[in-house]
């Protein structure tokens, strides 16, 4: 979803509050912002449909809380912990719920 699209979402008369997803990987050092759009989440991209990153969580703020977002998920997700020593899969991701 597109950035400007996304904008004119949040001003739409219904005013809906989309699930904000801000996703952290390990040895990234950028997060990613993802919008939960008809069930699923899609990539926040800028309009030349590069997908935003934010450097730190203030960045995300600074973006979100104009917009009337007060809050995110933040997901971790380490790929380095996929499998548990057993070879069976293991839950390698986190979610916090930021209040920006």
């Amino acid at each position: 979803m597109q950035l400007t699209q996304f904008k004119h979402w949040l001003n739409s008369p219904e005013k809906p509050q989309p699930k904000c997803v801000v996703t952290s990987h390990a040895g990234m050092a950028d997060y990613l912002m993802e919008i939960e759009f008809k069930h699923q989440l899609v990539p926040l991209k800028d309009d030349t449909d590069s997908m935003l990153t934010f450097r730190n969580m203030e960045q995300v703020g600074e973006l979100l809380k104009p917009l009337g977002i007060d809050s995110v998920i933040l997901r971790i997700i380490d790929p380095y912990d996929e499998f548990s020593a057993d070879n069976q899969l293991s839950n390698c991701k986190e979610d916090m719920t930021i209040i920006l």
